[in-house]
């Protein structure tokens, strides 16, 4: 029996929302192409009970959705080499690595802040994952549990500061493409002050 694809039209009535939002990954030549190839995914992979909410499409979704699909993009087209027919004949290019080693760099630096995060008090672990890990603002959370906006906010404020000071040598190292200098998960470093 066929699945129906009838609530991928309330996906799509935001159309030219995830346009702009592909748009803002930088994206402007292939940003329709991208868009439809994530109807395709959601039509795929997902059920509407997972993106749409109370008639609302999840854009937390849809950001990820598009921002995996653009990556993914990205990778397939850094593979491809066009080769001239013009040229000498006999020289023969290699495709691209596939990033694994940055990738493996990525996740080794996720898991050491998810690891630094364990060690937070259970506040805020909570509001930091609540707020990395859903599409909800900071007004969405502070509506759903009776906590301030401006202590949510400080709490954030407070907990990425620490991140950034805790794993700066090891996202400098990251963006210079230096991934073997970065420490293994469960190893501590206490970072340098300046």
């Amino acid at each position: 029996m066929e699945r129906s694809a009838k609530w991928l039209e309330i996906v799509a009535k935001d159309h030219d929302k995830w346009i702009k939002l592909v748009e803002s990954f930088g994206e402007r030549q292939y940003k329709d192409d991208i868009v439809q190839e994530a109807y395709l995914a959601l039509f795929k992979y997902t059920t509407p009970e997972k993106i749409i909410h109370n008639g609302k499409v999840s854009e937390g979704y849809m950001y990820f959705t598009l921002k995996t699909i653009t990556y993914q993009f990205y990778n397939a087209k850094n593979k491809i080499h066009k080769i001239s027919i013009d040229e000498d004949e006999n020289i023969i290019q290699l495709v691209a690595e596939n990033n694994i080693e940055e990738h493996e760099a990525f996740h080794k630096i996720c898991t050491l802040i998810d690891q630094e995060m364990e060690s937070w008090s259970w506040y805020n672990r909570k509001l930091t994952e609540l707020y990395r890990d859903t599409d909800m603002s900071i007004r969405k959370i502070a509506a759903a549990t009776n906590i301030s906006f401006v202590s949510i906010f400080n709490t954030l404020k407070n907990c990425k500061n620490e991140i950034k000071i805790k794993f700066k040598e090891d996202w400098e190292d990251f963006q210079n493409k230096d991934f073997h200098k970065i420490r293994e998960p469960g190893i501590r470093k206490i970072p340098k002050k300046s």
